[in-house]
């Protein structure tokens, strides 16, 4: 599974976690993930789910 497809599922979750006030670097930790790459996925997931 790709780094792409790993956080893909969880991006509902992850933006769940930001509302919650969990920081991108905190996630990024967490989830084992670069910093910039979350951002990215952040961005688009907001696109894509109205967020």
């Amino acid at each position: 599974m790709s780094l792409m497809d790993h956080l893909e599922w969880k991006a509902e979750q992850i933006l769940e976690q930001l509302q919650r006030g969990y920081s991108i670097p905190a996630l990024s930790q967490g989830y084992e993930v670069p910093e910039e790459h979350l951002e990215k996925c952040v961005l688009r997931w907001r696109q894509k789910y109205g967020e």
